[in-house]
């Protein structure tokens, strides 16, 4: 699937892991550029948050999933940006309900993680010359991870016939000051 936001081509890629069942399913293409990505793990990854610079503002999305034994945060500095995300997924426990069991995230920098643990089938998103890292999709459930893909943006600037949807997507902000949520 592909579609167009704010003149960019979008294309969605994966998701790993449990495509089917009781799960939040969720999209969030960026918003901005990826400053934090804040993750609760354990066995596996119980959750994924991301905070993105929009127009100098740190925004900080929805979290995706649940609580879990560590917390951590990665920071990228103002140049860095993603080159890749890869994991695994597989069972925790005899339930046999697949979840993300681990995640790293690749920078023109460093790579990060992993976070959870390397068990189960391994799956890697690389972004080649000629795409970038347009933004994470997946399914959740309140307490794990359940799948995650992504999404890249073409250097393309046209489109094939039938035209893909076409979105100009900036989202409602609230500000975390003060006791009520007002939209910025």
């Amino acid at each position: 699937m592909s579609f167009v936001q704010n003149g960019e081509i979008l294309v969605r890629i994966g998701a790993r892991g449990e495509l089917s069942g009781r799960c939040d399913e969720w999209d969030e293409v960026c918003f901005g550029s990826v400053r934090q990505i804040l993750v609760t793990h354990g066995n596996a990854v119980n959750s994924i948050q991301v905070a993105y610079d929009l127009n100098g503002l740190l925004v900080l999305s929805h979290r995706r999933g649940g609580d879990g034994d560590k917390f951590d945060c990665v920071n990228l500095e103002a140049w860095e940006f993603l080159t890749g995300v890869s994991g695994h997924y597989g069972s925790v426990d005899d339930s046999g309900a697949t979840v993300v069991r681990s995640l790293s995230f690749a920078t023109n920098r460093t790579t990060y993680g992993p976070f959870g643990q390397e068990e189960g089938t391994a799956f890697a998103f690389r972004f080649p010359s000629g795409v970038a890292f347009g933004g994470f999709h997946g399914r959740s459930s309140a307490g794990y991870l359940r799948a995650i893909g992504i999404f890249v943006k073409s250097k393309a600037r046209h489109h094939f016939k039938p035209d893909p949807a076409r979105y100009r997507t900036l989202p409602s902000l609230c500000s975390a000051a003060g006791d009520s949520m007002k939209p910025l």
